[in-house]
């Protein structure tokens, strides 16, 4: 997948696009620090032009819409489970960190401004002003992660020298 960014360096990366069917998915790699963009329509062909317009790499469970893509320029990433912890095992696969990193809001991949508080941390969307801290679900949220890469990690090949 091609590295694009039109963030002029403040969140340099990829730059996603989920399909209705991954909403959850794109909640949770905005958790990520990922810029993911929900879709602004329903039919391939808009996806595919928000996905070329935005200069965004589609992530679908869609076979139709990922054999689409190459035809009009736009790049896609076909997600084959329907469980969130492999989702995010494919995520990996595909070079995204599984660790938090709250950077976009997760309701609308606005930016998160950490606010000046003592003790918990504590951010706000910029655009819609939803809050974020870090409370117990932070905890929960880290332990998936964690269980996710440490599933990777004893499943992972072993490299040539090791064969």
């Amino acid at each position: 997948m091609p590295s694009v960014s039109e963030d002029k360096g403040e969140d340099a990366g990829q730059r996603f696009l989920v399909d209705l069917m991954l909403m959850r998915l794109g909640r949770w790699l905005r958790l990520l620090g990922q810029d993911v963009a929900p879709p602004k329509g329903k039919s391939d062909a808009e996806l595919l032009l928000q996905a070329k317009e935005e200069c965004r790499t589609i992530i679908t469970r869609d076979k139709g819409l990922f054999l689409a893509a190459p035809g009009t320029g736009a790049s896609c990433l076909l997600i084959r489970s329907s469980k969130i912890s492999d989702q995010l095992s494919e995520m990996a696969e595909a070079g995204v960190a599984l660790r938090l990193d709250p950077r976009r809001c997760t309701l609308c991949n606005g930016r998160l401004e950490e606010m000046k508080t003592s003790g918990t941390k504590r951010w706000q969307c910029s655009t819609c002003k939803k809050l974020y801290w870090e409370g117990a679900h932070w905890k929960k949220m880290d332990s998936m992660l964690q269980a996710v890469r440490s599933l990777r990690e004893k499943n992972a090949l072993p490299s040539d020298s090791e064969r």
